[in-house]
């Protein structure tokens, strides 16, 4: 008997720290919630996923483009990209620089950029240089465009997209005899079948 009221005594001992702690934690969240009625819930950041993607698109190439493009989406249905172009070309008598960039706007209608269904305008402006016997001479134009398309990104690390998007360029016209500042005016469509990474 007195072996039995020892044991309840000191299991008791042992116990009352941990019912404490357990009564303080119950009172200090009763007291929390309680202090917290009518203010306003602290905002919770929301996992939008990944923002950005880095894509290649094998078809600009049949357009003379090199078909790079880097993508940042700002909020839920809006992004920017840009997509530079280079081209370089030598014969024994001549040798031409081109440089040349595209700068647009997303707009998606379904989905959370940058994945999703999008249409948007898009700005471009190419820089050319060409030297022939020594004689060098340079243009530049612009061009306003738009384009549509769709866009995937899988597991938050890889893209796929496509789409169509068509400016209407000024070009300079270098072989022109006209002489520097001579453009010519063409539509370039660009058919966009992408793939890359999103981070």
């Amino acid at each position: 008997m007195h072996r039995t009221v020892l044991s309840i005594f000191f299991l008791l001992w042992v116990l009352s720290p941990g019912m404490a702690r357990a009564e303080d934690d119950v009172l200090t969240r009763f007291r929390d919630w309680f202090s917290g009625i009518g203010k306003p819930k602290p905002p919770v950041e929301e996992d939008l996923g990944a923002r950005n993607t880095f894509t290649i698109n094998p078809l600009a190439l049949s357009h003379s483009q090199l078909g790079i493009e880097y993508e940042r989406a700002f909020g839920r249905g809006f992004s920017l990209y840009v997509a530079p172009e280079f081209a370089y070309g030598r014969t024994p008598e001549t040798w031409s620089l081109g440089l040349s960039g595209t700068l647009g706007i997303r707009l998606f209608v379904l989905g959370t950029a940058p994945s999703g269904i999008y249409f948007g305008p898009e700005l471009s402006a190419n820089y050319q240089l060409r030297s022939q016997d020594r004689v060098r001479r340079r243009g530049i134009g612009v061009g306003l465009g738009g384009s549509v398309g769709w866009t995937l990104v899988l597991f938050n690390r890889f893209t796929l997209a496509a789409g169509f998007s068509a400016q209407y360029r000024s070009i300079p016209d270098l072989e022109s005899p006209a002489g520097e500042g001579a453009l010519r005016v063409e539509i370039v469509p660009t058919p966009r079948l992408a793939f890359g990474v999103a981070f």
